[in-house]
């Protein structure tokens, strides 16, 4: 929801679109950034050393989870300080915190358990064309890597969603009809994937739909912790569980081993680049989830909200 007080602003600079993705591009991608895949990924820097690797093509499990997703923590830390201590913007930091709105450890257990649901639907699929074979490649003294990667991993998928649909989707809010907030941010997401391994039309025509759908979802809960659950655990579980692409980043480790059949080629059921994220049951996926926040809200008698938006 807009801040009263911020609903008062007038329409200065800091409240144009071009303004907000300047900013959210010069703190998340450059300031919080830039700095840390130098540190993270150049092949003489402390971490590659430590594990003695040369580039950040890895294997070792745990440089793997470290360069590609604990390596967001500072953008994910920049964020909350950035909205803490930014008097414009202390409202989008309040939308963070417990207890705001919706903002509870059942509705993000929720996004932990619809995020599973959609991800695995969508692996089912390519499962039941044959684009893909999975083996089991569990042992109990992983436990602990799981155990560290899972965090590690929500903080990369919360660090999109704070800055995405906290930071972008609350500002241009702010003095744009939430319908643009919601496009806006959608569409910034998609473009934050472009230079992803594999990306092409349909993966990022998919994060797009993924955007809107996550920005429905916050919109009917009022809560940031739902779509960061559901992130995370879409991510964790074609990641970590099964071993697919994320977004065209292949896991160095993972429960079950892919294994893909000779002649198998990219489809509209599974893109062997970039993953489920590629092909049409992840539309279908996350088309389902913005519509059932559509219809739920209907039911609640909200869609006033949009409607109302639509027509300012």
């Amino acid at each position: 929801m807009k801040n009263d007080k911020n609903k008062k602003e007038k329409f200065y600079i800091h409240n144009r679109i071009f303004w907000i993705l300047l900013v959210t591009i010069l703190w998340y991608l450059i300031i919080f950034g830039l700095p840390f895949d130098l540190l993270f990924f150049d092949e003489n820097s402390p971490i590659m050393s430590m594990f003695g690797a040369k580039t950040a093509d890895v294997h070792d499990p745990v440089l793997f989870v470290v360069l590609f997703y604990l390596s967001t923590l500072p953008a994910f830390i920049g964020v909350l300080v950035y909205t803490r201590f930014t008097k414009r913007n202390r409202f989008i930091f309040d939308s963070f915190i417990p207890g705001h709105a919706g903002n509870t450890v059942k509705k993000l257990l929720l996004g932990f358990l619809v995020g599973f649901i959609m991800n695995f639907s969508c692996i089912a699929a390519a499962l039941i064309h044959g684009d893909i074979r999975l083996h089991p490649e569990f042992f109990v003294s992983q436990i602990p890597f799981y155990l560290f990667a899972f965090p590690c991993v929500f903080i990369q998928s919360s660090t999109e969603e704070l800055w995405c649909r906290g930071f972008v989707y609350e500002r241009v809010n702010v003095k744009y009809p939430l319908w643009v907030a919601i496009l806006v941010n959608s569409l910034f997401f998609a473009a934050l994937h472009i230079m992803n391994p594999g990306a092409g039309f349909l993966p990022i025509l998919d994060i797009a739909i993924c955007g809107l759908s996550f920005s429905l979802a916050k919109w009917y809960t009022g809560s940031i912790w739902f779509p960061m659950g559901i992130h995370t655990a879409w991510n964790f579980t074609q990641n970590l569980v099964f071993g697919l692409p994320n977004s065209g980043l292949e896991s160095a480790a993972s429960v079950f081993r892919l294994d893909t059949p000779a002649a198998a080629g990219s489809n509209l059921i599974y893109d062997h680049s970039f993953g489920v994220e590629g092909a049409i049951p992840a539309v279908i996926a996350d088309a389902v989830l913005g519509a059932v926040c559509i219809i739920l809200a209907a039911k609640q008698g909200r869609l006033g909200e949009l409607k109302k938006s639509m027509g300012e």
